[in-house]
């Protein structure tokens, strides 16, 4: 017997926004997106019937470039609590400064009990880019810290240095590298 799989993509752009949708009918699953931009608010719109939770989820985001290097964001979370989603909201922003970015998200979590207060749940991280170099540092709330150092060696090669480590597990991953695009 032959399966024939079925999946759709269809994505463009109208009026100025993009706007794409797939759908895989052998899974039974579609998702779309829609993003564009309204008075210099970059504003996204996404969802899926098929989250990793198995349930139906949608995500409002939008962000502001403020000048000066200050850009703000918020997003709007929605999951299928049925199937073990978490409904979650963020205010962060990102300020970059000549070679170095600094990037904050406070995160209020839907669901989880004992949470429901923005900065229950964070990310912070810093980025330092100097020519070739791109280095980067990022801690949450749970002390999961994460290091990476890239250089460009030109050609499309690249070295790279990369250090995660999740406090109180055995997840910690250490690795070094070579990339190459052709």
């Amino acid at each position: 017997m032959i399966e024939v799989l079925k999946t759709y993509k269809l994505s463009g752009t109208i009026a100025g926004w993009s706007v794409a949708v797939t759908s895989d009918e052998s899974a039974s699953t579609s998702s779309y997106k829609l993003s564009g931009n309204v008075g210099g608010v970059a504003l996204t719109l996404t969802g899926t019937d098929n989250d990793d939770n198995g349930g139906d989820a949608s995500k409002v985001a939008a962000s502001y470039a403020m000048g000066n290097g200050l850009t703000v964001k918020a997003s709007v979370e929605d999951e299928s609590l049925a199937s073990g989603g978490e409904d979650e909201s963020t205010l962060g922003f990102s300020y970059a400064m000549d070679a170095l970015t600094v990037s904050y998200t406070s995160i209020k979590p839907g669901t989880v009990a004992g949470s429901d207060s923005y900065g229950d749940e964070w990310d912070f991280s810093v980025k330092y880019t100097a020519g070739a170099l791109v280095a980067s540092f990022a801690i949450d709330e749970a002390d999961a810290t994460t290091v990476i150092a890239d250089y460009a060696l030109g050609g499309g090669a690249s070295a790279f240095a990369a250090m995660h480590d999740k406090a109180g597990t055995a997840s910690d991953l250490t690795t070094v590298g070579l990339n190459f695009a052709f």
